[in-house]
C-alpha cells in the first residue's frame, strides 16, 4: 500500500499517515519510499510524476475534488498510477465536489455528480472513499465500490466534550432533517426543531420560519456543508428572537466562500464547527489546533480532524474489517 496526497489536502494526508505508522517502526529498515511530484508549466498545465517504482502497488491517493485544478490533478494522477502499473487505485476524497449537482433541479441544467463519476471511472478509478456526500444516492452513480464515511461521530464526541444540557438538535432546513434526526439519537434527552426555508437562488434565502421551542434551549445545527453562511446567519439570527441560549452550528465540510467569515462574525452563533476535509479552513484561523482563542479573529470557528476516522477506514479496508463498525460506533 502506498499512501500519496495531491495539492488540496498535504496536511490531512500527513496526518492520515502518521496515524497508520503509529507504533510501525518497520519503515525505517526500508528504502525511501516512491514520492509523488506534482509540477506545473509556466501556463498552469499539471504534470505528476511518481519517483520510484509502484508496480502491483495498491495506491491510495488523498485528495478533496473541491476545485476544477484539483479534479484535473486527480485524473493525471490516477492515469499516472496505472501507466506505471499500479495494482489499484483509490480516491480517498475527504470532500467530494459537484456533490449539490446530484439531479435536475433547474430546467437544461447538468448533474454534475454523475458527470464527475463518470470521468473518475473512466480514467480508472478503482475504489471511492468520501466524507458526508450531500446526497447518499450519488452512490448510485458509480459503479466501482463507494466507501461512504460518516462523520457524525466526530461531532457527537465533541458535543459531549463541552457538557451541554437542555439541547435542542436543529435541522437548518427540510432537506438536514433525517441527518439532524439521525444525530439527535446519540443524545436521548434531546428534542428536534426545523427551520422552513424558501430559497430564491443557490445561496440565497427569501424566509425562514421555525418549527419547535428553542426558549431556554442550547441548540445545534447540523448540516454536512456550510459554504457563504448566509442562511446559518439568518437562521442563528430567528433562533436568537426565539430565546435559544446558545447556537452551536456544525458541519462536516467548512466552504466558507465568499462572505463566509463577515456573516459568521456577524452572526448570533456561539461557535462554527467543521472539519478539516478542505484544508481552505486553514487560512481563516490563527493557527493549526483544535480549538482558538476567544479573542481572536475567528474565535468562533472551530476545526475537528477527521483523520482518525479516515486513517481507521484505510486499515480496515487494507485488514479486511468492517467499514459499517466505524461508522456506527461513538467513542
Amino acid at each position: 500500500m502506498r499512501i500519496f496526497h495531491g495539492t488540496s489536502n498535504p496536511k490531512l494526508c500527513k496526518e492520515v499517515k502518521k496515524i497508520i505508522n503509529k507504533g510501525d517502526l518497520s519503515f525505517l529498515d526500508k528504502p525511501k519510499p516512491p514520492s509523488l511530484v506534482i509540477e506545473r508549466f509556466s501556463d498552469g498545465e499539471i504534470l505528476p510524476r511518481f519517483t520510484g517504482s509502484i508496480r502491483d502497488e495498491d495506491v491510495f491517493f488523498i485528495q478533496s475534488t473541491d476545485t476544477s485544478d484539483a479534479i484535473m490533478e486527480t485524473l493525471l494522477v490516477c492515469d499516472a498510477a496505472k501507466r506505471a502499473g499500479a495494482r489499484s487505485f483509490t480516491l480517498v476524497a475527504p470532500y467530494m465536489g459537484y456533490s449539490r449537482q446530484d439531479k435536475t433541479d433547474h430546467i437544461r441544467s447538468s448533474i454534475g455528480s454523475k458527470m464527475l463519476a463518470d470521468i473518475l471511472e473512466k480514467v480508472g478509478v478503482s475504489r471511492l472513499f468520501t466524507v458526508d456526500l450531500h446526497a447518499s444516492s450519488i452512490q448510485g452513480f458509480y459503479n466501482t465500490t463507494v466507501i461512504h464515511l460518516n462523520a457524525t461521530r466526530i461531532f457527537v464526541k465533541y458535543v459531549k466534550s463541552l457538557g451541554l444540557t437542555d439541547l435542542v438538535i436543529c435541522s437548518p432546513d427540510q432537506g438536514a432533517a433525517k441527518r439532524n434526526r439521525d444525530f439527535a439519537a446519540h443524545f436521548p434527552d434531546s428534542t428536534l426543531a426545523v427551520i422552513n426555508k424558501r430559497r430564491v437562488k443557490p445561496n440565497e434565502v427569501h424566509s425562514m420560519e421555525l418549527i419547535g421551542d428553542v426558549r431556554d434551549k442550547n441548540v445545534i445545527l447540523y448540516d454536512d456543508m456550510a459554504d457563504t453562511l448566509g442562511t446559518l446567519r439568518k437562521a442563528s439570527e430567528l433562533l436568537h428572537e426565539s430565546g435559544a441560549r446558545s447556537i452551536y452550528a456544525m458541519a462536516t465540510h467548512g466552504l466558507l466562500s465568499g462572505a463566509a467569515m463577515e456573516n459568521l462574525m456577524g452572526s448570533k452563533l456561539t461557535e462554527m464547527v467543521v472539519t478539516d476535509t478542505l484544508e481552505s479552513v486553514y487560512p481563516k484561523i490563527d493557527s493549526h489546533v483544535m480549538s482558538w482563542p476567544p479573542d481572536s479573529e475567528y474565535g468562533k470557528l472551530v476545526v475537528l480532524s477527521c483523520a482518525d476516522l479516515i486513517a481507521n477506514s484505510i486499515e480496515r479496508v487494507q485488514n479486511n474489517r468492517s467499514i459499517h463498525e466505524l461508522n456506527t460506533e461513538v467513542r
